[in-house]
């Protein structure tokens, strides 16, 4: 089985309930029937989708012939790297592959032509924007063998539409319950508030409105901080409107100014 991400893994095993919820989602939107399934896991970022795709493709990659995760599908394709994802994914289920992939057409042609057909396959592509990742990465269903499983992540509905994805799974934010004991587990590294952090709790988790990544970097950044501190953060969150990178902004406003540009400087390292 492909080893997946120390960040993949690292959500999998905070996100409290993710068996639960794999385990109602596959009867309903695939199977392991002679047919090939294409599945799409949609919604806004923050919400989950990455953590749940690594957790099917954790449990499920042993029933299949060959598996392959491929990650961050959208930043790579935006540097020109699609053809090095078509790679990737025939040496993983092939376990290489006879032929040097130089562009996405040849990369097309060789998916199209190898033993692919024949296998039963697991394939997640993580993070799609465009239908033409689609189109270059799992074009027909009968590019891959009967039984197969193609599960597709992105935050754009319409590409899995363009794309005759018929199965399409929305993630809710988690429960209060749920939402509680994940925040806790980074604020307190425990499942309860310490005393006298009970209602600031309860603000701090009713403003991430279920959103995993919001509960684990908030519950990071106020871990080990005073009940002023906590105030003083949830007094900057009522003045911000807006989408999961404004939220997750309070994090980053915390910082030292020294610190601010230590974290611009590797974002910027890793983004090239």
């Amino acid at each position: 089985m492909e080893k997946l991400s120390s960040k993949s893994s690292s959500i999998y095993e905070n996100l409290i309930g993710i068996n639960s919820m794999v385990a109602e989602l596959i009867p309903s939107y695939v199977g392991f029937q002679n047919d090939i399934y294409m599945m799409g896991i949609c919604g806004m970022g923050g919400l989950g989708k990455t953590t749940l795709a690594s957790a099917i493709y954790y449990e499920y990659s042993n029933y299949f012939e060959g598996s392959s995760y491929i990650a961050n599908v959208r930043e790579k394709s935006e540097k020109g790297k699609l053809h090095k994802l078509q790679q990737q994914l025939l040496d993983k289920i092939l376990g290489g592959s006879k032929k040097k992939i130089n562009n996405v057409q040849e990369g097309v042609e060789e998916i199209n032509s190898s033993r692919l057909r024949h296998k039963r396959v697991l394939l997640v592509l993580d993070d799609v924007n465009h239908k033409d990742q689609l189109e270059n990465l799992a074009g027909k269903r009968d590019w891959f063998g009967l039984g197969s499983w193609i599960i597709i992540t992105t935050r754009d509905e319409h590409v899995l539409v363009q794309h005759g994805v018929l199965k399409i799974y929305k993630p809710n934010g988690l429960d209060d319950d749920d939402a509680s004991t994940l925040f806790c587990s980074k604020a307190f590294k425990k499942e309860q508030p310490e005393e006298g952090y009970m209602q600031l709790s309860q603000k701090v988790v009713e403003y991430a409105t279920g959103l995993p990544l919001a509960l684990v970097t908030l519950g990071s950044f106020l871990v080990g901080r005073t009940v002023k501190e906590w105030q003083s953060a949830l007094d900057s969150s009522k003045n911000i409107k807006g989408n999961i990178h404004d939220t997750l902004k309070i994090s980053y406003d915390g910082l030292e100014e020294m610190w601010k540009k230590i974290f611009l400087d590797i974002a910027c390292f890793f983004g090239g």
